[in-house]
C-alpha cells in the first residue's frame, strides 16, 4: 500500500514538472535569444541598451534619458562586426521619428559608444569609415540584470 501511494506521488509530481510552457517561454526559445542589458548611469543621465542577438544579426532596444534634455527611445537593427555593434537606430523624440547610426564597441563584458562622421546612403544614416569611430567617451555601459 506504501509502495502504491509512493509510486502515485512520484507519477504526480514528474506530470506536474512536464506540464506545457507559457507563451513568452515558448517566444524566447523559439527566438533562440536571451536579452543582455546594459546601462549607463551618471548623476540624473541614463542610457540603457537591451540586446537580442541570432546568427549574426543583433536588435533590441535603446533608451536616452539626459538630464534636461529630450528622452529618446527606440528599437535598432544591426550586426556585430568583430567586436562592433554597428546599428540603425529608429526613435521617437519631440514626437517625430527618426533614424540615425549608432556603435557600440565591445571591451570586455561591457560597451563602450562610439561617434563618428556619418552620411545618407541609400535613405539610411551610416558612418562614413567605421574604422575612424571614436570611443574615447565617457559612456560606458555596464552589464545589469534585464527588466521585464
Amino acid at each position: 500500500m506504501k509502495l502504491t501511494a509512493l509510486l502515485l506521488s512520484a507519477i504526480f509530481i514528474l506530470s506536474c514538472n512536464n506540464s506545457q510552457p507559457d507563451s513568452e517561454t515558448t517566444e524566447t526559445a523559439t527566438a533562440g535569444t536571451t536579452p543582455v542589458c546594459y546601462r549607463y548611469i551618471n548623476n540624473k543621465d541614463t542610457v540603457i541598451l537591451k540586446i537580442n542577438s541570432e546568427n549574426g544579426s543583433v536588435s533590441g532596444t535603446l533608451m536616452y534619458n539626459f538630464f534636461e534634455k529630450d528622452k529618446n527611445t527606440g528599437t535598432f537593427k544591426g550586426e556585430m562586426k568583430g567586436n562592433l555593434l554597428i546599428a540603425q537606430y529608429t526613435f521617437m523624440s519631440e514626437g517625430m521619428e527618426s533614424v540615425r547610426a549608432v556603435a557600440f564597441k565591445k571591451s570586455g563584458e561591457n560597451f563602450i559608444e562610439g561617434y563618428g562622421e556619418s552620411e545618407e546612403k541609400n535613405g539610411k544614416d551610416v558612418f562614413k569609415n567605421t574604422d575612424s569611430l571614436n570611443f574615447s567617451n565617457s559612456i560606458l555601459l555596464i552589464p545589469y540584470a534585464c527588466e521585464k
